[in-house]
């Protein structure tokens, strides 16, 4: 078998040779087929939409409260939260404390 020295120190066989242009084409259709990295929508959504339902017959609580994310595949978020009892006295930032506790559900 014959060995072509390509560069000091690299040989490659005649059947390497062969190959290279083969090996190049699927190289290149790969990367133009490949799958495009998928975005961080959980980190990073399109476009976000909560919708806050309460009770107005007595008074808050969270134990008993229940929050539902929804992240469609195009980046969509929707939250949907229901809270039992009036949220008058929970600030912004509490209630947003309380949303990032539940699990995001992919849609």
């Amino acid at each position: 078998m014959r060995w072509l020295v390509l560069r000091p120190g690299i040989l490659e066989s005649p059947e390497q040779t062969k190959m290279k242009p083969v090996n190049r084409r699927i190289a290149r259709l790969e990367c133009r087929f490949a799958p495009r990295l998928q975005p961080d929508f959980e980190g990073h959504p399109r476009d976000r939409l909560r919708l806050v339902v309460s009770a107005m017959d007595h008074a808050l609580n969270l134990e008993t409260s229940t929050c539902r994310w929804m992240l469609t595949a195009s980046g969509i978020l929707t939250e949907v939260v229901r809270l039992d009892g009036i949220h008058g006295g929970l600030s912004d930032e509490e209630l947003d404390k309380f949303v990032q506790s539940s699990p995001i559900k992919r849609v």
